[in-house]
């Protein structure tokens, strides 16, 4: 798995297909895929609100985005 910092460079479009990958892995704990495959959902509801009707929704994803993808990174680091 790459670092933190090679993570923290990703877009969360490709964090989400690595949390899929993660999900998808047999090797990996349940608890862990389970989490991972929840995140990769979020962000494809995230994405399915985009564009928003107002300049305050978009920020409100925006910020979503931001907190989803730490605790992306939280769980990647970990695996």
């Amino acid at each position: 798995m790459p670092s933190k910092e090679e993570l923290d460079a990703l877009n969360i479009i490709h964090l989400a297909v690595l949390c899929q990958k993660v999900a998808d892995d047999s090797s990996i704990d349940e608890e862990t895929a389970t989490k991972a495959g929840k995140m990769k959902w979020e962000w494809a509801h995230l994405v399915s609100r985009e564009p928003a009707p107002s300049y305050k929704e978009n920020e409100q994803i925006q910020d979503e985005k931001a907190a989803l993808k730490k605790r992306m990174i939280e769980l990647l680091i970990t695996v």
